[in-house]
């Protein structure tokens, strides 16, 4: 049911896209870096990530904007042997992020006339795909609160260059450097 509301908030922030100069988007791809419970190693895979935003109102020290992404796993990550806490031991070891859709007010903070810090805070809900040669596993979505920190370089031309560190769950978090376009 949530990944329906964030999948519409993102529809309906392009529609709004359309319409107005206060729109963006952003595409990226995210390194993530995963931590199953019970397992000391951890997990790398990679993301693509599009996310649409819309500003709603600019302050004279800084900007509030909402944004909806949507994150696909492109690169799974595995692992030959693995053993978790209870010395099992698990063969060819893979994780694969299958989705992960997020909300977030974003804050931005000028620096410079084009240069901000960015703060995020929202929420998050993904799937998270596991296998190995003994067992596989299809979860279910999970929710998590989320939040993050970055930086963004916006050209003359509408065109930003920007790098972010996210926090989407408490073992999932994700590195993200893209581009922006806005509207």
């Amino acid at each position: 049911m949530n990944s329906k509301i964030l999948f519409s908030s993102i529809l309906l922030l392009t529609i709004l896209s359309a319409q107005t100069p206060k729109a963006y988007i952003d595409m990226n791809p995210s390194w993530i870096k995963y931590e199953s419970k019970g397992v000391s190693s951890k997990f790398k895979p990679i993301g693509f990530k599009c996310t649409a935003g819309y500003l709603l109102k600019n302050f004279s020290f800084a900007s509030v904007a909402i944004e909806g992404s949507a994150m696909f796993g492109v690169n799974n990550d595995k692992k030959s042997t693995l053993t978790n806490s209870s010395g099992v031991t698990f063969t060819n070891a893979e994780i694969s992020l299958d989705k992960l859709y997020s909300l977030h007010l974003k804050s931005m903070f000028p620096l410079t006339k084009s240069f901000n810090a960015n703060l995020y805070l929202g929420g998050a809900s993904a799937k998270v795909l596991s296998s190995s040669d003994t067992s596989s596993s299809n979860s279910s979505f999970e929710n998590s609160f989320s939040y993050g920190a970055g930086v963004e370089y916006w050209t003359g031309a509408d065109i930003s260059l920007y790098a972010n560190y996210m926090q989407y769950f408490k073992n999932l978090n994700a590195v993200e450097v893209g581009v922006g376009f806005r509207f």
